[in-house]
């Protein structure tokens, strides 16, 4: 069998004449598909400038790989991820095969013969077959659409072609076999099978039909490849293309510029300033091709918060909007000269927000990335969404109402909750050193605003001194020179505020010796750790999960006491999604006695926002449900008693919705702090 099988081999294109045409239709599909590459290039030009993706080419291609060749972000969905992977690594294998028989075909080579013959023969016989059960999967996911997954023309006429392309070369296959007796036949089972539809068929009609049929077979493929920038079929460029650009750089950490820094060149033009976006010719050019990257496959829309709670967003519709307003905007403004534009002669495209959507929309996002946690095309909705709001309040003035009042008393308390001095009162009441310019210790802890100035939410500080003091370590507190992270503003698109907030901050912080800098509070921790570099603050940023984790594991602190929970831990988005911390504070969990751990339906890199992200802390957009109410309703679900959190502000959400609905009885919300010290005395 061996030696017979390393003779294996068949006539490449037989039965075909007049080959120099398929050569013909080749040059034609590929000029179409180039000039249909060139639109999408020529979209992609038109953004503006941006910077940090062409970096770090090793990593980029780490991640290229493992998330194409793996399909990482596609098994999340049973459903998607098997039709999807059955016809992605099928094509993959059809792919490599053409490419061998092509290579021996054109260039006189003769690697697909022998063992290579038997191996791709019948690895290409179950890809076909793969792909027709893949498409037919597809096929009923689109009669039996969930909601989130929109009906596109686009979609269908790409499953048309892929199907009708495998078919027809079955057919061929089959008509081969049934009039051209082969002797290595049955290495293709499927197109045997075929070939019994041509059974008893007279010789000449067969090669008849054969003939006729390779060439609607080869006709189709070339279609295939120049349908390919036409259809969702562009998205085997667009979404390598993305997930190769996409940022390297912590998802917290935003694109700026030093605005104090740019005002104070000499040719600065106040007039022509902007800051984020406004009108479609703002986006950048990595933001057009995330729109072309989006396939609409509504894996955020099933994730977002906002949409769980049926208010009037979705980020993929966000995206999808966006696309078009620029499409437009684009296609009004082709051949417009430049002293057309400056005369205003010509037709001038409209702000975005107000023409994709309306003002308020923007406001509904948490920012939580849940959205870009699920993305197989690496969108980054939310740094786009920041940008928006950027304009809307910086530029444009535009802000919503409940959040004007947090921004004024940031502006002028330097915290969005009250007067400054309350700060410097409580922290006198805790009795922990602060500590002065130019003085040093190993841990400075950042309180936050949060735990100071709700005194509901004092104890998380408190409990973590005393903590602190318990592990015998050198720490204090910045006393009155800590004022709020800048988080606010940053999040409700108040960039200059922000900046001058963060650049203070800064330069109190680097005005001390420590080693470690710990928060209790998440979104501190994004800012401290992602947002503060880039004005000069370089620090080692722990939240207080992972310093009780440490102390925990290397035997410091010993948990001996505890009562019976049955407790679910809530993670923080600025925690978890943007810091990837998830098992420090479930390891902590563990080492308390008496404590049943159970994880909600959300939980980790899933995990559900508890509403409070996005500034909406400050702001009650009273439209759909309490994003907080589902929240608690999954803790229910699960049968817990206990909502462990280690985020203030999760913590009163959470607190808020438990009272709403009746559960305070039933279940109680507590930080990770507390718990921990509660384990370690009575």
């Amino acid at each position: 069998m061996g030696t017979t099988l390393s003779h294996a081999h068949r006539q490449i294109a037989w039965n075909v004449s007049h080959i120099e045409v398929m050569y013909v239709l080749f040059g034609l599909a590929m000029i179409v598909f180039g000039w249909g590459l060139w639109r999408h290039i020529r979209y992609w030009r038109r953004g503006t400038a941006t910077h940090g993706r062409f970096d770090h080419r090793w990593l980029r291609l780490k991640l290229l790989f493992k998330e194409i060749l793996w399909q990482t972000k596609i098994r999340d969905s049973m459903v998607p991820a098997v039709f999807h992977s059955l016809i992605f690594y099928s094509f993959v294998i059809l792919v490599i095969t053409t490419t061998i028989i092509a290579l021996d075909f054109d260039l006189g080579t003769s690697f697909f013969k022998g063992y290579v013959y038997v191996f791709f023969t019948v690895l290409a016989e179950l890809a076909g077959l793969l792909i027709l059960v893949g498409v037919g999967i597809a096929w009923y996911r689109r009669i039996r659409k969930p909601k989130t997954l929109p009906h596109a023309r686009g979609d269908t006429i790409a499953l048309i072609l892929i199907a009708l392309l495998v078919l027809t070369g079955f057919l061929v296959e089959g008509l081969r076999l049934a009039v051209h007796p082969d002797p290595w036949a049955w290495l293709s089972p499927v197109g045997q099978v075929f070939s019994f539809i041509f059974y008893g068929m007279n010789i000449s009609t067969g090669r008849l039909m054969h003939h006729w049929l390779w060439w609607t077979h080869t006709v189709l493929g070339m279609a295939w490849i120049a349908s390919i920038p036409f259809t969702k079929l562009f998205h085997v460029l667009s979404v390598p293309a993305n997930i190769y650009l996409s940022k390297t750089t912590p998802r917290g950490e935003l694109f700026r510029f030093d605005i104090e820094a740019l005002m104070s060149q000499e040719d600065f033009d106040a007039e022509k300033f902007k800051l984020g976006i406004e009108k479609p010719s703002d986006f950048t050019w990595k933001e057009r091709l995330d729109f072309d990257a989006c396939i609409s496959c509504g894996r955020c829309e099933e994730v977002c918060p906002a949409t769980l709670a049926k208010m009037p967003f979705s980020p993929r519709e966000l995206i999808a909007n966006l696309k078009k307003c620029v499409h437009d905007a684009d296609q009004k403004t082709v051949g417009v000269t430049t002293s057309q534009a400056e005369e205003g002669t010509s037709e001038q495209p409209q702000s975005v927000v107000g023409t994709a959507f309306d003002h308020e929309y923007l406001w509904y996002c948490r920012t939580c990335t849940a959205c870009m946690e699920v993305c197989p095309a690496r969108v980054e909705h939310v740094d786009t969404v920041i940008d928006l709001r950027r304009n809307e309040v910086v530029m444009q003035g535009r802000v919503p109402t409940e959040a004007t009042l947090a921004l004024k008393l940031l502006e002028t308390h330097g915290n969005a909750f009250g007067p400054q001095t309350e700060r410097s009162d409580w922290i006198d009441q805790l009795g922990v050193r602060v500590v002065a310019p130019g003085e040093s210790c190993d841990v400075i802890y950042w309180i936050g605003c949060c735990s100071v100035f709700d005194p509901a939410k004092r104890k998380i500080a408190t409990d973590l001194a005393v903590i602190l003091q318990k592990c015998g370590i050198s720490f204090g507190v910045l006393g009155s020179d800590e004022m709020c992270c800048g988080d606010p503003a940053r999040v409700l698109g108040q960039e200059h505020l922000f900046q001058t907030i963060a650049k203070k901050q800064v330069e109190a912080l680097n005005a001390r010796k420590f080693k470690v800098l710990l928060v209790s509070c998440p979104h501190c921790y994004n800012v401290l750790a992602n947002e503060y570099p880039f004005f000069g603050g370089h620090y080692r940023v722990l939240h207080h999960s992972e310093f009780l984790h440490e102390m925990l594991w290397s035997g410091i602190l010993k948990p001996k006491f505890g009562q019976r929970r049955k407790a679910v831990y809530h993670d923080p988005c600025y925690l978890g999604r943007y810091q990837k911390v998830y098992e420090a504070p479930r390891e902590v969990l563990k080492t308390i006695p008496g404590l049943a751990m159970v994880e909600m339906k959300n939980h980790k890199n899933k995990s559900l926002c508890c509403g409070g992200g996005g500034g909406h802390f400050w702001m009650d957009i009273k439209k759909g449900e309490r994003i907080n109410n589902l929240r608690v309703q999954q803790a229910v679900d699960v049968g817990a008693d206990t909502i462990v959190t280690s985020c203030a502000y999760c913590m009163q959400m959470l607190e808020d919705s438990v009272k709403i609905m009746g559960k305070g009885d039933d279940l109680q919300v507590i930080d990770l702090a507390t718990l921990t010290l509660e384990s370690l005395e009575r």
